[in-house]
């Protein structure tokens, strides 16, 4: 089964990227220790696109549709309960940007506990009780399962600044094992938490259409109905999961590591988190947007997203991965499984 979180294709060039098309982008430079209190510049390197972007490294605040400079975002940022960090998984620039972020929580003193999804419970147990004292030594016991994230090349920097500030790492995802025992059993078998958060959370017919309509074009309308369908049903399960997963942190901060998709405010963790917090909280959602060429204005990048807004509170524009020919690969790997 191919990653529920993927990108639209390079035609429409929007939310996510499969993980069947993540590469293994050698950009060393990119996994520096990130130092000072600025936001680091995007570092030219192979495999990314558009450094010269008008865009690149402006962080945009979308409801007051303005700019805001470092400042203002590290203010945003250390204010927050729930901040949650979207990216693309390929896109090195985004884990470094995130890196930044929980250094500035760290900067100020404000006490987290950081959540990623592309790492499984079934981790998280090993984990538990272990005293892990560098990023190396979290990742080779991280690989010990094998999960198809590139915890070395793409992580590394986000685990140094979790460990350095002493934050606790959160597992806050499924396995893809037990999501598809969920899937072929039905939701009935779900933990009582996750099912509660569901029920608490119901789709509107729109926001049921939008999200089949994104996991279509993210698979270059190649996938048939029942597929979209159990795809929507394991998007809506791994945001349960990852609700619960932020909700079961004790710390002040609560913040998750995730895919686009998963953050986004109109049917992402924000919906999930404010239909089953039992109190108010500040919830931010700052998601982390590749440039394109043809697009200089902020406001353009809505469409891409189904509406007429972008759905985050903050968005950080960046580079581009260089994608190939993403819909000609999955034409390929689809006959493949024919054959």
């Amino acid at each position: 089964m191919m990653h529920v979180n993927s990108r639209c294709s390079s035609v429409a060039h929007s939310a996510t990227r499969p993980l069947w098309r993540s590469k293994g982008l050698l950009l060393a430079a990119l996994m520096m220790l990130l130092t000072g209190c600025v936001l680091p510049p995007a570092v030219d390197a192979d495999g990314l696109l558009y450094f010269d972007h008008p865009l690149v490294d402006r962080i945009y605040q979308v409801k007051s549709a303005s700019f805001i400079d470092n400042e203002q975002l590290i203010d945003r940022i250390i204010e927050a309960d729930y901040l949650l960090l979207g990216e693309l998984h390929d896109n090195r620039v985004h884990h470094r940007h995130q890196a930044w972020v929980i250094r500035q929580l760290a900067l100020a003193g404000r006490d987290a506990g950081i959540a990623y999804e592309m790492i499984y419970k079934e981790q998280g147990e090993r984990l538990a009780g272990m005293k892990i004292s560098s990023a190396g030594q979290l990742i080779d016991i991280l690989n010990e399962t094998q999960t198809g994230w590139d915890y070395e090349n793409q992580y590394r920097p986000l685990f140094v600044e979790t460990l350095a500030a002493g934050y606790p790492i959160v597992a806050a995802n499924l396995d893809r094992k037990k999501l598809m025992e969920v899937l072929q059993q039905g939701e009935d078998r779900l933990p009582a938490d996750y099912r509660r958060i569901l029920d608490n959370t119901p789709f509107s017919d729109a926001q049921r259409r939008d999200l089949r309509n994104e996991i279509a074009i993210s698979h270059c309308n190649m996938l048939d109905a029942p597929t979209t369908s159990m795809m929507m049903q394991a998007q809506r399960i791994r945001d349960a999961v990852l609700t619960e997963s932020l909700l079961a942190i004790k710390t002040p901060v609560k913040v998750m590591v995730a895919g686009l998709g998963h953050v986004r405010n109109d049917r992402g963790l924000p919906l999930y988190l404010e239909k089953n917090l039992e109190a108010a909280a500040d919830i931010v959602a700052i998601g982390m947007i590749e440039v394109d060429p043809e697009k200089t204005e902020p406001a353009v990048y809505a469409e891409a997203w189904g509406g007429d807004t972008l759905p985050f509170d903050i968005v950080i524009f960046t580079p581009t991965v260089d994608q190939g020919d993403l819909c000609g690969e999955l034409k390929k790997h689809f006959n493949k499984k024919k054959e």
